[in-house]
């Protein structure tokens, strides 16, 4: 069987940095090095070149979009389906990498035309969930009846999963692929941090980030006697309201916004404990990193988090929304070091043993495998 080639098309891309955009990233490159043929088609934006290489990866900003209404939509698909028409020859697996999104359609065209496999990826549950945001957008009804068609719907976690199933895809078509971690780069750090007692937040400044009820459980640690640093490492829409609510609460001195940072490793070796308060997640890869890290987790029951993080065994699960069980979870790690230490070395372990890139990898070539075994 010939070796397959893989088009992985995305919204947004490199340079932007969200946790489906590092992951498509990572993948395109692990399967280069494969020796794979993998490229990725994304949006253009003014200011960035219409072609590159991004970490030898092949990135083609060919989907043009008119900023108004329904047109927004419409150009979307004819640009994407134009770029797969013309270059159909270039690839043999079309890999969607958000489900909501008129590429899906385009892609699911291809398949139905030219024989096309076409995979699509589930990148995030509950509010924000792929399915949900698919079903309120226009003509969300039909959208959802064609992707139904494609090969295979990746889910990233039981959640996920449960989603697919009550959007009638076929438990034949849905596979559990988590995101992976680069454990030579996310490694733990060669001695324990100088303070014990610094918190880290990694992540997109928004709402669903619940960056705000982390604030107020350092302000009631305040209160209690604890004195702990802060470092909130990403930016967003509500970096504003976020630095205002910490001088609201008197904790200004005790945190830092770093803004977007290129050398998270340096910051989750200085930390002493990682904290994701998310009211919303899919799998989120700032959680993997931590865990790659060994840095004790604190992080929100939503998404794919349960499925990371078994609460008091490598992590401590919380609900969202709850300032004194965050505030509680905190102060009990900073409280027990030891327990914090075994909850950060059992992450580390099971970083290793289920959420390497290597494994991942390994996933979707035997999933590219099995989709033209039949052909064999």
């Amino acid at each position: 069987m010939p070796a397959p080639k893989i088009l992985i098309i995305i919204p947004y891309f490199y340079p932007h940095r969200g946790g489906a955009e590092q992951q498509a990233l990572l993948l395109g490159a692990r399967l280069q090095r494969q020796g794979l043929l993998a490229a990725v088609l994304t949006r253009h934006f003014p200011g960035l070149p219409r072609s590159e290489l991004v970490s030898g990866v092949p990135v083609y900003r060919a989907i043009y979009t008119l900023p108004w209404g329904k047109l927004f939509g419409i150009t979307y698909f004819l640009s994407c389906l134009w770029f797969l028409v013309k270059h159909r020859h270039a690839y043999t697996v079309i890999q969607c990498y958000i489900l909501q999104g008129f590429h899906s359609l385009a892609a699911v065209a291809m398949k139905h035309f030219f024989k096309k496999k076409v995979i699509i990826r589930v990148s995030a549950t509950g509010p924000l969930s792929d399915f949900l945001l698919l079903g309120r957008s226009t003509a969300g009804g039909f959208l959802l009846k064609c992707v139904r068609r494609a090969d295979t719907i990746i889910v990233l976690c039981s959640r996920s999963r449960q989603e697919a199933l009550a959007a009638e895809f076929s438990p034949q078509q849905i596979i559990h692929i988590p995101n992976g971690v680069d454990l030579t780069v996310f490694t733990p750090a060669p001695r324990p941090p100088a303070s014990s007692r610094n918190i880290l937040f990694v992540g997109r400044l928004d709402k669903m980030k619940g960056v705000d009820i982390l604030l107020e459980a350092i302000a009631e640690l305040k209160k209690r006697g604890y004195s702990p640093s802060c470092t909130i490492a990403g930016d967003g829409p509500d970096r504003d309201d976020l630095m205002h609510l910490a001088k609201k609460l008197n904790i200004a001195n005790q945190v830092v916004f770093a803004g977007t940072c290129s050398d998270i490793v340096r910051h989750l070796h200085a930390a002493a404990v990682f904290v994701l308060p998310s009211r919303s997640e899919g799998m989120p890869n700032a959680v993997l990193e931590a865990m790659a890290c060994g840095v004790p987790i604190i992080a929100t029951s939503v998404g794919g988090i349960p499925d990371i993080i078994q609460n008091g065994r490598n992590g401590l699960l919380i609900a969202p929304d709850d300032i004194e069980a965050l505030s509680a979870a905190l102060a009990s790690l900073f409280a027990d070091t030891e327990l914090a230490a075994r909850i950060g070395s059992r992450a580390r372990r099971d970083a290793e043993a289920l959420y390497s890139l290597d494994r991942t990898t390994g996933a979707y070539l035997e999933l590219y495998h099995d989709l033209f075994r039949h052909q064999e």
